[in-house]
């Protein structure tokens, strides 16, 4: 069975080399032949748009998926689904929305054995927010690198002990992310630029597009332990940050 492979876009638009790559991997990890059924489940629960995820299906469909649907509100019908993909993909909108819907649908547990199996699952903006064990949104408050400003939300946790940020050079979030990670009791951060995707596999990391990940490594920082009520400043060591740029293997 295939190691479990994560993507995720920091939102601006989704480089179609990034959707090309994924279905060659789709392909190779199912077995599936070039010319052989590829089938891709788009789950756009973030959006609130009545169109939502017709576009990114057609967007599939033209970079030589077999088939690309849009997941139903129905639970059950959209398991089936699951079931059978090779790759799933979360659209943008609202990662709050999104968890929140996946959750009242009790689709949350079918997408991690949908995962386990060696199905891709990636999702741009708000969907890439959700695939880390915490999910941030909004501003720090009452501000950043303060205690408790970023506390975040349980995420699907298909990355392991890390947050996923998104829009993150263009919006400078730099504060944001780095306060959730602190506030999360030191864990891994990544903060994804648009056109840009993070295609994480195991301990095993690449990017594709146009710009970079930012990485804040706090699992092994020294976090102090005087001034812990809520609300006042951070006092941290030992966060190590990386810059990784497009086509590096870290």
């Amino acid at each position: 069975m295939p190691e479990a492979l994560v993507v995720a876009v920091g939102g601006g638009g989704t480089p179609r080399a990034v959707i090309r790559e994924m279905i060659r991997l789709g392909r190779e990890r199912s077995e599936v032949a070039e010319s052989g059924q590829l089938d891709v489940v788009v789950l756009p629960y973030a959006s609130s748009r009545e169109e939502r995820g017709v576009a990114s299906a057609a967007m599939w469909i033209e970079e030589g998926a077999s088939t690309a649907v849009v997941s139903p509100s129905d639970g059950e019908r959209a398991a089936v689904l699951f079931a059978q993909a090779e790759i799933l993909w979360m659209g943008g909108g609202d990662q709050g929305r999104l968890l929140d819907d996946l959750e009242r649908m009790g689709l949350v547990d079918d997408i991690l054995r949908a995962h386990a199996r060696g199905a891709i699952v990636g999702g741009t903006s708000a969907g890439a927010a959700v695939l880390g064990s915490v999910c941030i949104a909004g501003d720090p408050d009452p501000d950043a690198y303060v205690r408790g400003g970023m506390t975040g939300r349980p995420g699907l946790g298909l990355v392991p002990g890390a947050i996923i940020d998104q829009h993150f050079r263009e919006r400078r979030r730099e504060g944001r992310l780095l306060t959730a990670v602190l506030d999360a009791g030191g864990i891994c951060g990544y903060g994804v630029s648009e056109s840009t995707a993070l295609l994480l596999s195991g301990a095993r990391g690449r990017v594709m597009g146009e710009g970079v990940v930012i990485v804040f490594d706090a699992t092994d920082a020294k976090l102090a332990k005087d001034g812990t009520d809520a609300a006042t400043p951070w006092s941290a060591a030992r966060v190590n940050t990386s810059i990784w740029a497009p086509a590096e293997k870290p």
